[in-house]
């Protein structure tokens, strides 16, 4: 079955690239249909994507489904459609006098055929937001989704086949083994959504192949709150993003800094607002299952270490994780050691640490010495502090005052820095980085540098090296 599997694998890349080649740059009409029907895809798939997504969560609220996994596709196509005319046309570029009547231009050319590896927090969302820009962008693309969502796969790659040829937009399935496959292939780009720990790996196997990587990997996020930001809205804010998906999300903020005369009063606000939404959590409608039993035993295991070394563990409520369920309660890691797995782990879960800083200077230097997060947050109504926070941490994105709504917007790019990965999708640059920027001179007759660089060189070419070293004056 894997030998069957990694056939089809090659036969399909094959394919694709025989495609490319007879049709490099597709016209703005071709594109433009291929994005309408990935959104008539997850349009008319809707309740079967509601059925798969239940089935690998064991629980997953359908308004969280369209909400945060069809939606976000029928988004980014929207916005795409709208500026891609403006995105990938020519763009002029002025040479100088001295070339005459010479011109540049750059080309946003496709690259080719594109490797798109998704994860299982995300199955229908980052298997095809991706896509959009790729297909956007003029290429053709096979997605390789998580073996940990597999009925999401399954009813990915079934809405796939019924609304896409395969040398168009195909999905292919496999365990880790064959993910490893995946990535030594001689993509044109190859985009990788996971753990730094795989994302290594897929970087070093691309490399071998000299294939450009964009790399969306994860990251401990810290949602720091200054003393004017403690207040009930926001730290319900906070808890609204903090718990969407059971924290199974790569922007969540993973853990909370507070001021340390502030500590008590955010966990009662914490406490207050949580119990006023939920009397009980665990077996609510609203509450997303941990995707699987391993899991669940390593989120539950980081609490249990904590309260063993004498860490305070606080619940927002009454309520106690349930395994069959696999449901863990929001709970409070408060004044962990850095040395603990829940402050050297990303969490990707509803345990929450809180930790205490003295000056914002401190806080963004601790931040800094610490692997670059994907997300960093500030809750604060002195615009002085957020920004000197937006500009000072190193992360991939920065949010003030909300806490997740910049890694979704279809307007704006989402990458990751450092540890937490490098290039970008989503928006103009999320597409452009799909494409190849492709120089162009079109030369002309009366280009004073055709003349100095026509052999044998002259005194003209002694002028104009010279005047390399001339110094322009300031205007």
């Amino acid at each position: 079955m894997a030998d069957d599997r990694l056939r089809r694998l090659r036969s399909l890349f094959d394919a694709q690239r025989a495609a490319h080649a007879r049709d490099p740059t597709p016209d703005m009409a071709t594109r433009l249909d291929r994005l309408s029907r990935l959104r008539t895809m997850v349009m008319a798939r809707r309740a079967a994507l509601h059925d798969a997504l239940r089935s690998d969560f064991g629980a997953h609220d359908t308004r969280l489904t369209d909400l945060m996994e069809i939606g976000p596709v029928i988004q980014r196509v929207t916005h795409i459609e709208r500026h891609l005319v403006d995105w990938i046309g020519p763009r002029s570029v002025d040479l100088g006098p001295e070339h005459g009547a010479s011109r540049g231009e750059v080309l946003h050319v496709p690259k080719g055929v594109m490797g798109n590896i998704a994860p299982w927090n995300f199955p229908v969302e980052s298997s095809l937001v991706m896509c959009a820009d790729m297909m956007a962008a003029g290429n053709r693309v096979v997605v390789k989704p998580s073996e940990l969502s597999p009925a999401t796969a399954e009813a990915v790659e079934a809405a796939v086949a019924e609304f896409f040829a395969p040398e168009e937009l195909v999905v292919v399935q496999g365990d880790a083994e064959f993910a490893r496959a995946f990535s030594e292939l001689p993509w044109d780009h190859l985009t990788f959504t996971g753990s730094p720990r795989v994302g290594r790996l897929v970087a070093a196997a691309a490399a071998r192949n000299l294939v450009p990587v964009t790399l969306e990997l994860g990251g401990k996020n810290p949602a720091l709150f200054t003393g004017d930001g403690v207040t009930p809205d926001l730290v319900r804010l906070f808890l609204a993003f903090r718990t969407l998906k059971s924290g199974q999300v790569c922007t969540s903020p993973d853990y909370v800094m507070v001021p340390v005369d502030s500590l008590e009063s955010w966990i009662a606000m914490a406490q207050q607002v949580w119990r006023e939404a939920y009397a009980r959590y665990v077996g609510h409608p609203d509450a997303t299952g941990i995707i699987n039993a391993a899991h669940f035993a390593r989120l539950t295991g980081y609490v249990q270490e904590a309260r063993d070394r004498g860490a305070r563990i606080v619940g927002l409520n009454d309520d106690l994780p349930d395994a069959a369920l696999r449901q863990i309660p929001p709970t409070l890691v408060v004044q962990p050691t850095d040395d603990m797995s829940c402050m050297r782990e990303e969490i990707f879960g509803p345990i929450i640490p809180v930790v205490t800083y003295v000056s914002l200077v401190e806080a963004i230097a601790r931040i800094n010495a610490g692997p670059s997060p994907l997300a960093s947050y500030i809750a604060t109504h002195d615009d002085a502090a957020a920004r000197r926070f937006v500009e000072h941490v190193r992360s991939g994105g920065s949010a003030v005052n909300n806490f997740g709504l910049q890694g979704g917007h279809a307007a704006l790019p989402f990458g990751g820095f450092g540890a937490s990965g490098h290039g970008c999708h989503s928006a103009r640059d999320g597409v452009l980085g799909y494409t190849h920027a492709k120089s162009v001179f079109w030369g002309a007759a009366d280009s004073i540098v055709h003349q100095v660089l026509t052999p044998p060189l002259s005194a003209l070419t002694q002028y104009a090296a010279d005047g390399m070293y001339v110094e322009t004056p300031e205007t």
